[in-house]
């Protein structure tokens, strides 16, 4: 039966692919695994005449269309799952008829806030506000929203300027069991201690919104995040604990599986019904069923039938990131069974596995996140156990008891103690150094290479044979990932899209050197009360430039250069050194008189610091950068003061203006009346204080970029600049229309 069942899996997943233009990637990858278990399982013969057809359809899919942006609308929706409360913003996902959509609010009071506290799923809501269609992504690799918002059946995202609810509607059962949810989640969030709910929601309810942000992060990079989401070890202990119950209870067998199915489905939806929580639910359900009908349903038999089930009902799960790491750590412990058995001792077995479900996780860790845990196997063994033996029962029991009893004080007091001691000692562990490695998104080949060393390298652990040269093959290609990301003989500029600010890299071929100019960064200069403070703050640093940096395979920056101290352009720093290693810190001269930037480069005093005036020389590989400003009795950080360079980068003509202006610009012409232009950094995001008509005349550049916001609040860039360029037939550039501007060149 598994082998018929595997062979109709192959079928699903190209069929789920194939209707999908932008999943090339995953097509090929596919295509290795299937050929790989329909070898282990003598079943290729059946797979391969079904790989012309579904590659044909892949070719003629259509892909779905979103709404364009449209005007003030006044309309009624539906809430459709548990809205979102973060400081002072409302978020939802709210249905009309077929359509579905991501809405966001922000909160104007304290006693609206209360007010909006009790929207349930269900609920009627009359919204008024704009919809737009979703981003696409702005630099390589990034987040796009677009893409993420289609896989969730999202068509548009909705920006609410008021909210008002309307009369209720009869719910569904599904929407009952989703207000029953709502209602549990008030209950553990009112009467449980700030971790201690947390914590609950999360491993319970499947609500990870209220934790830290720090320990997310901590989790993250110890390997770990698995234990702060609903996984197959949460819904096995949930449902092995009912079955176990009833059992003793005096029930059947048959009866107390049958119970625990039940359960199980009803938890499904209690729990979010997101893609691991689906798998592991699934599973369990269908090997209860052994209890309850004479089958043999194996546990890699549960495996492709869940998979194929949800594949089934959408076919847009195969690109959930969390639907991927499910099935593949789940593969791969399913067919590791015969090693994980020959364990003499639980710890033995505890490693193993944590070694199976690491190996099998990291290509996919890598692609997405691009880097990798090097902490991840001893720091599960540390952390599972911890998790399984008490915080999840305890979180378990919470969730049980607290609707319908009080908990003793000094019961929940030991248990957030626990909960703090655990937090403490994971972020003291991710200080420790050499915890991650920055992978970058490596070429396809690499990623299908170690796909076929791993299923190698399990063969041979099972054999005992070849193990120690598969191993040593195996950890020479995952070390080498960041080698293969940057291999290229060309080098290139990119100029970052960090919205209203500047950012602009350089790297040199094959990752010889790297320069950063900027950082980016953006400021939020309002003041907010303490109810309106947001648990997740959107920055440059951790959501735009690191990881930007990162998906190139960028993990050392030898020179980062801060034109002036404005926060657009050096307020992503601290973010930046916090996981990227910094070679040296140049500022312009005076320009730490500025008390932010000082404060900054106080906090990062172990990295070299230096400033530069006019004449001095920076050097990147073979390239020079001449300093054009600022003069050589400095400045104070401001505009005037910007540190201007001058490079020729593969024969090109290239100016990095920073914020100057006018002045600086007919100075600079003045002094270097031959320097002629190819590239032009077009100064303060296309300011009307820069790029005068006479500067552009002189220097004649050939192209010029800009680096603004979608929709700017200062109205950047100016149309008289933009009039200005043209009237010179300068090719004009923005991030703005774009996204990350690229340049490569050969060295």
């Amino acid at each position: 039966m598994a082998r018929h069942l595997l062979v109709i899996s192959c079928m699903m997943l190209f069929i789920a692919v194939a209707m999908e233009k932008e999943a090339f990637s995953f097509v090929i990858i596919v295509l290795i695994i299937c050929c790989l278990l329909s070898w282990k399982y003598k079943q290729l013969l059946y797979f391969l005449p079904m790989l012309l057809l579904l590659m044909i359809i892949y070719q003629s899919s259509a892909e779905q269309s979103f709404r364009k942006s449209a005007p003030d609308f006044l309309k009624s929706f539906k809430i459709s799952a548990e809205p979102l409360i973060d400081g002072d913003r409302f978020q939802a996902i709210v249905t009309q008829g077929k359509q579905t959509s991501k809405m966001s609010y922000v909160m104007n009071t304290e006693n609206e806030k209360d007010a909006l506290r009790h929207i349930k799923p269900g609920d009627n809501l009359q919204i008024s506000g704009e919809t737009r269609s979703p981003n696409r992504a702005k630099n390589p690799h990034q987040f796009d929203e677009r893409l993420y918002l289609k896989y969730q059946h999202i068509h548009h995202v909705i920006t609410a300027v008021s909210i008002e609810k309307l009369a209720d509607s009869k719910p569904s059962w599904h929407t009952k069991i989703l207000q029953l949810r709502h209602y549990l989640l008030a209950v553990v969030t009112e009467k449980a201690p700030s971790k201690v709910g947390s914590y609950t929601r999360a491993l319970i309810f499947g609500e990870r919104d209220s934790l830290e942000e720090e320990t997310v992060e901590a989790y993250r990079s110890l390997g770990v995040i698995h234990l702060l989401a609903i996984s197959g070890l949460h819904v096995h202990l949930i449902g092995a604990s009912l079955f176990m119950i009833a059992l003793y209870s005096g029930a059947k067998r048959r009866l107390s599986a049958s119970l625990a199915i039940v359960f199980l489905l009803f938890y499904l939806v209690l729990a979010g019904a997101n893609a691991p929580v689906v798998r592991a639910v699934s599973m369990m359900c269908l090997l209860f069923l052994n209890e309850i009908i004479p089958s043999k349903i194996s546990t890699f038999t549960a495996l492709i039938i869940s998979f194929n089930l949800q594949i089934l009902l959408d076919h847009y799960q195969l690109f959930s990131i969390g639907f991927q790491l499910s099935y593949a750590v789940c593969l791969g412990l399913v067919l590791s069974r015969n090693i994980i058995r020959q364990s003499q001792s639980r710890v033995v077995e505890g490693l193993k596995i944590s070694i199976i479900a690491t190996l099998m996780s990291l290509p996919l860790i890598s692609y997405h996140f691009f880097e990798i845990s090097l902490a991840s196997i001893w720091s599960n063994l540390i952390f599972v156990p911890l998790y399984t033996l008490f915080i999840i029962p305890a979180c378990l029991g919470t969730a049980l008891i607290l609707p319908l009893f009080e908990i003793p004080t000094p019961l929940l007091t030991l248990f957030e103690k626990v909960l703090s001691l655990s937090e403490t000692f994971a972020i003291k562990l991710n200080e420790l150094p050499f915890n991650t490695y920055i992978t970058g998104r490596a070429p396809l080949v690499s990623y299908l290479i170690i796909v076929v060393l791993l299923w190698s390298f399990f063969i041979a652990w099972e054999r005992k044979c070849y193990l120690k040269t598969l191993t040593l093959l195996l950890i020479i290609t995952i070390l080498s990932l960041p080698i293969q990301t940057q291999w290229s003989n060309k080098g290139r500029v990119v100029m970052i899209d960090v919205g209203q600010g500047d950012s602009l890299f350089i790297q040199l071929p094959n990752n010889k050197g790297n320069m950063l100019i900027d950082t980016g960064g953006q400021f939020d200069w309002q003041p907010r009360e303490e109810w309106q403070k947001r648990k997740r703050v959107y920055t440059i640093g951790k959501n735009v430039l690191n990881p930007t940096l990162k998906a190139l395979g960028v993990s050392r920056i030898d020179q980062v250069i801060l034109t002036h101290s404005d926060f657009d352009h050096m307020g992503a720093l601290v973010e930046l050194a916090e996981e990227i290693k910094l070679g040296e810190i140049i500022i312009g001269r005076g320009s730490a008189s500025d008390k932010l930037l000082a404060t900054m480069l106080t906090k990062l005093k172990a990295i070299p610091q230096r400033e530069v005036v006019e004449g001095d020389e920076l050097v990147l590989g073979k390239i020079r950068f001449t300093v054009l400003n600022p003069q050589a009795e400095g400045g104070i950080g401001e505009n005037r003061d910007s540190v201007v360079l001058h490079a020729v980068i593969a024969g090109k003509s290239w100016l990095f203006t920073g914020d100057m202006e006018k002045e600086q610009e007919q100075r600079i012409m003045k002094e270097y009346p031959k320097l002629g232009l190819d590239y032009l950094m077009v100064a303060h995001h296309g300011s009307k204080h820069s790029t005068d008509a006479t500067f552009v005349e002189n220097m004649q550049p050939k192209e010029a970029w800009i680096s603004v916001a979608e929709k700017s609040r200062y109205g950047h860039p100016h149309p008289e600049v933009l009039e200005i360029l043209a009237n010179n037939n300068v090719r004009i550039r923005s991030t703005a229309l774009e996204g990350a501007l690229i340049y490569h060149f050969d060295y």
